[in-house]
């Protein structure tokens, strides 16, 4: 695949500047809290991107039996699309790193392991031109950094309800989003395992499944964590 500064480089700089671009305008210009700045940030990247997954669920659709695991072909538009998520991550560190740095806030090590397996798994998904579609399928439950930062939008705003509302919702996606999200896909990976890949896929199906595990082993910790500060009905 193109992996040149047109096709790779460039964009990938782009998009990064862009979402550290909103880190920076939240903090300056809405929340000079820094964790309050961080959520409404990252709840703005996450419209984008929860767009970006329905559109890829829309455009890959004819793929599910395979778990939206396919080759694509040049100038497949997803591509950019994938870019714009690796971007999006590579902004994330580097704000966590400020954050460290300049205001002395440690990152969470769960969003740590978090983004790093969306580095490894879409870095090898843009370098082997496969999975583009599984990748940005995945940015749906970007819906949940959403919740998280109409969460902090209402500690701003200092209005109670809003803070409850946005929690009881953030559980809720986890629940009946995400989670079953990742397990139908692990799924079919799993089924497709078992029956067979096609020639030099079975390497992107295998990543896969254990980049599946790791996120549900996530959820459930954040199902775990939330419930000790919301009650679920």
């Amino acid at each position: 695949m193109e992996m040149g500064w047109s096709g790779t480089w460039g964009p990938l700089l782009g998009f990064t500047s862009f979402f550290l671009a909103v880190h920076v305008a939240a903090i300056l210009r809405v929340e000079p809290i820094y964790a309050r700045a961080f959520k409404l940030s990252r709840g703005c990247a996450a419209l984008i991107l929860t767009l970006l997954g329905i559109c890829a669920l829309l455009g890959g659709w004819d793929h599910w039996p395979e778990a939206f695991l396919y080759r694509h072909e040049d100038g497949d538009w997803m591509r950019t699309g994938l870019l714009a998520v690796f971007g999006h991550l590579l902004a994330d560190f580097a704000w966590m790193a400020v954050g460290k740095w300049k205001y002395g806030i440690s990152p969470r090590k769960d969003l740590i392991i978090h983004h790093g397996l969306g580095v490894i798994g879409f870095g090898a998904a843009l370098v082997l031109g496969i999975g583009y579609a599984f990748g940005l399928l995945t940015m749906i439950t970007e819906v949940l950094p959403l919740t998280t930062g109409v969460n902090a939008w209402g500690k701003r705003i200092a209005v109670t309800r809003v803070v409850v509302v946005a929690d009881r919702a953030r559980l809720h996606v986890l629940a009946w989003l995400r989670l079953p999200l990742w397990i139908s896909l692990l799924v079919l990976v799993t089924k497709t395992l078992i029956e067979g890949t096609e020639e030099g896929m079975f390497l992107a199906y295998l990543v896969a499944g254990f980049g599946l595990i790791s996120l549900i082993a996530l959820d459930i910790y954040w199902v775990q964590k939330c419930r000790a500060h919301v009650d679920f009905y």
